[in-house]
């Protein structure tokens, strides 16, 4: 069943949940609310279990699980997503042969790095909201079948089950600071000469040095 005429919030709940004005008309937001289900929610829950919500909502016959999925994550999740997309676009206007700043009277209009941060900022409390329905769905999949066992015959989206942003290069701080900071020989198995208690087999005082041990 086709989901473009399927929306998984309301106007109220996006606006209630993001810094979107009481005056930015349904219109203007419908597209990047259908955007944000298709990328991120049918990504994130897999094709089979985005589907049957698609169904349930259409019907008005949403299981219980659902309702609690639907109103205490996925709504959250959307909401931000759908912002996070629309952002650019309430900024600026595309007409038929040009693309405009709109000015306002009382305020002035934000420049495009501001607009670039605003949806980093955005996108990351979504990125948070997803983790946090991964951690439910995991602890609860009996409650979620459709999500458990998706239908892999039909050629659906498993659900992705990774982490939705990526937290950086991680590294043995012991280590990395001994071979950043100080000029002795790593890599052959002992310790460097002087090392003290309570160091690593490569960590020691860094000396006349003021760089961080950890």
């Amino acid at each position: 069943m086709s989901s473009y005429n399927v929306l998984f919030i309301s106007e109220e709940k996006l606006k209630a949940y993001t810094s979107i004005h009481e005056s930015v008309s349904p219109k203007d937001l419908t597209p990047y609310v259908l955007q944000a289900q298709e990328i991120y929610l049918r990504n994130y829950l897999g094709g089979t279990f985005y589907n049957q919500l698609v169904d349930q909502i259409k019907v008005n016959a949403i299981s219980a699980p659902n309702r609690l999925l639907l109103d205490d994550f996925i709504g959250p999740i959307l909401c931000n997503y759908s912002f996070y997309h629309a952002i650019p676009f309430l900024a600026y206007k595309i007409f038929n042969k040009s693309i405009l700043k709109p000015n306002s009277e009382n305020a002035p209009s934000v420049e495009l790095d501001e607009v670039k941060f605003l949806q980093t900022n955005v996108r990351e409390v979504a990125e948070n909201y997803v983790e946090q329905m991964q951690r439910y769905l995991a602890f609860n999949l009996g409650l979620y079948p459709a999500y458990a066992s998706w239908n892999a015959n039909n050629g659906e989206q498993a659900p992705d089950t990774k982490k939705p942003y990526f937290s950086g290069i991680q590294t043995n701080s012991q280590f990395f600071n001994y071979r950043k900071y100080r000029n002795y020989p790593y890599g052959t198995g002992t310790s460097p000469a002087g090392g003290g208690i309570g160091y690593g087999p490569y960590e020691q005082p860094c000396g006349n040095c003021d760089q961080p041990l950890n």
